[in-house]
């Protein structure tokens, strides 16, 4: 690698990478890698006409991810908001010969507003044309239609399409009032699933990667049915929807094999990764989702980004019936701003 900028920072997002799987604080390697990044980057930035080409661009980007995952919120912006200028900067033939690397500043400001709960500062994840339940009609399409024998249960394909049809009826309240959304979330109850799943420690253990899927799928189905509960009973039954179901899916998400999930069903594993996230009610917790998320989705997806895209719109929605009254959409403006002074 003949860029000295980038190669620090892959180096950093590499060495940032095991200390997180590790369980540790910052080493004195990643330190120095991240050091030299930073210090190369703003040498560039600071002459006369910066110099802002694939290098230098590439360069920001793990140091953005590293500083959002880990919720160092004020480094996480200042390099955001670096990032979106340079791109601003430069000419359109220019991130047009990068689509890869576009892809990938996508990825991680939609990874931003997925912890941080709002819209992505740059308007590259514009979706919507993309229905939120399109996410669900495709996990059951790829389960039906697949030459091999469907790796979802009779039972779990139910519970889906019963999520399907609720989630089709409801998909227009994104930018609703919430008393609009109150009540047709209450008519939508009525296609609640009635089925209760065991989860027992003990079995878990023997689980094949096909049992854990629908683990997953069931676990993300009660979670959709308790965010529409939270909603309309938030003020009776506060904590409605469970963090206990949150920790389960996490868990058997990790479990399976990336490779697994790459072959034969990552539009589930989206599914259930911004299932999780949506129903984290902190930040470190949805922080976990995405990370996990980024991780296989980067393998997978398209330059278009067609699975995160999908996820994203049911993240979205999700999030609103659940009760969530932040504005999506005017929620970053003064943040950002902040962030200049």
């Amino acid at each position: 690698m003949s860029d000295p900028c980038l190669f620090h920072a892959t180096l950093f997002g590499a060495s940032a990478s095991i200390d997180m799987l590790q369980g540790q604080q910052i080493t004195t390697r990643t330190l120095y890698h991240q050091t030299w990044a930073i210090r190369l980057l703003n040498e560039r930035l600071a002459q006369t006409e910066p110099v802002l080409n694939y290098g230098t661009l590439g360069a920001v980007i793990p140091l953005l991810y590293y500083n959002m995952v880990t919720l160092d919120r004020d480094s996480a912006v200042a390099h955001q908001k670096g990032l979106v200028k340079m791109l601003l900067a430069t000419p359109q033939s220019f991130r047009a010969d990068i689509g890869p690397l576009i892809a990938i500043v996508k990825v991680a400001m939609l990874s931003f507003a997925c912890i941080y709960n709002m819209l992505p500062i740059w308007d590259c994840l514009s979706s919507e044309l993309v229905r939120p339940n399109t996410i669900l009609r495709n996990v059951v399409s790829r389960a039906t239609l697949s030459n091999d024998e469907s790796y979802l249960e009779k039972e779990t394909t139910d519970a889906i399409l019963d999520v399907y049809e609720a989630m089709s009826r409801l998909d227009h309240l994104v930018h609703a009032d919430r008393c609009s959304i109150s009540a047709e979330v209450e008519r939508a109850l009525s296609f609640a699933t009635t089925s209760t799943w065991t989860d027992r420690a003990e079995y878990n253990h023997h689980l094949t990667p096909p049992e854990r899927l629908n683990k997953c799928c069931q676990i993300c189905c009660q979670l959709f049915w308790k965010m529409l509960r939270r909603q309309t009973y938030s003020q009776q039954t506060p904590n409605t929807t469970g963090n206990h179901e949150a920790k389960q899916l996490l868990k058997h998400l990790s479990k399976i094999e990336p490779l697994y999930w790459i072959r034969n069903a990552p539009e589930v594993f989206t599914w259930a990764a911004f299932t999780g996230a949506a129903v984290s009610e902190h930040r470190d917790a949805r922080a976990t989702f995405i990370s996990k998320a980024g991780t296989i989705l980067t393998a997978i997806d398209d330059e278009k980004l067609t699975l995160i895209r999908q996820g994203w719109r049911y993240f979205r929605l999700l999030k609103r019936l659940g009760g969530d009254d932040n504005p999506l959409a005017d929620s970053g403006t003064d943040w950002y701003g902040s962030t200049g002074k």
